[in-house]
């Protein structure tokens, strides 16, 4: 296993200083858009349209992974009878 820090970009940025022990490959992958979907869900109920990247970094420094996920909430007009 190894330490991987999932940094968040949604306009400013905030490294996380602490990071996690995971396996590479798939349970990387699973629990970084594990991350970036619950922090979409919180950010998404204020705002219309969100942009968010997770970049997942390993201790050398090097990102194996990056998430981008973009919300785009619509509000259509409801048919009249």
């Amino acid at each position: 296993m190894a330490r991987f820090f999932f940094d968040i970009h949604d306009g400013t940025n905030l490294c996380d200083p602490v990071g996690r022990d995971l396996e590479a490959g798939v349970i990387l992958r699973a629990e970084a858009l594990k991350v970036v979907t619950n922090l979409m869900a919180a950010e998404a109920e204020d705002a219309r349209e969100s942009t968010l990247v997770l970049s997942v970094r390993d201790e050398s420094g090097t990102i194996p992974l990056k998430v981008r996920i973009v919300c785009q909430v619509e509000e259509c007009e409801q048919p009249r009878d």
